[in-house]
């Protein structure tokens, strides 16, 4: 019969220099804390990606995981340290998690998928048990994951957007990729500057070809002629403008 240990090391999907050390369970608390051990001779440098040889064990951390039925789940352990020749003495990165983070990868990958289905942060915080501050950090490492993987890609239909919130009494200016559904860059405000900003962002990015640029009225207005010089001076011909359905 498998062990409990040997259970959960293949729920964590951990590799093989990690062993499960413990299970405690803890009905008052309503908590499981699953205790895990390095178990290899060298661990990979954080910054090079060498293999070095293990140099000694950080203090012990802890990080939120998924719920164990209904009993909240912690994961503990002492991350090793590696003797880097180039980079000196680094802490091990935790193949559960992302660095300096408390929650493991999983958790925070369900956490961004309840923001998409909630109204706001305040919401999927509740849900989640956490305070908004907390929540909110989880999205922004998980756009600044996003933006690491994002490879560039031919954009035909750009679209230039105002967004307000607060109210209305603040407003951010937004680049998307109308084709594909999807968000390029935001940028506060709606001024001149906040477009010229968005549309700089272009040039980070090869050669794109376009047909379309749509843009609501107010912004179009400001911006109509900036859009014709930076676009005209970024790309071989100037695209045509045209309202997109719901403009």
């Amino acid at each position: 019969m498998q062990s409990l240990s040997s259970h959960y090391h293949q729920l964590l999907g951990l590799p093989s220099n990690w062993e499960v050390e413990n299970v405690n369970l803890s009905m008052s608390s309503r908590q499981v804390e699953i205790r895990l051990a390095f178990t290899g001779k060298q661990g990979e440098c954080p910054i090079c990606g060498q293999s070095c040889l293990i140099y000694d064990h950080a203090a012990e951390q802890r990080w939120l995981h998924l719920d164990t039925m209904q009993f909240e789940t912690i994961l503990v352990a002492r991350l090793p340290r590696c003797q880097c020749k180039e980079h000196g003495v680094k802490t091990v990165q935790a193949p559960w998690a992302a660095r300096h983070s408390r929650f493991t990868l999983l958790f925070e990958s369900f956490a961004v998928e309840l923001l998409l289905h909630c109204a706001n942060i305040k919401a999927a915080s509740r849900l989640l048990r956490l305070n908004w501050h907390t929540v909110n950090q989880i999205m922004r490492r998980a756009v600044q994951r996003g933006l690491v993987r994002r490879k560039a890609e031919t954009v035909e239909y750009l679209g230039i957007d105002e967004k307000s919130f607060k109210a209305g009494q603040h407003y951010v200016t937004t680049l998307t990729d109308l084709g594909e559904r999807r968000v390029l860059e935001v940028v506060e405000h709606r001024t001149t500057e906040a477009t010229k900003e968005l549309l700089a962002s272009l040039n980070d990015r090869p050669a794109v070809a376009m047909e379309t640029i749509a843009m609501m009225v107010s912004v179009s207005m400001i911006v109509s002629r900036l859009v014709n010089l930076l676009i005209f001076s970024a790309f071989w011909s100037p695209p045509r403008y045209r309202p997109w359905p719901g403009c």
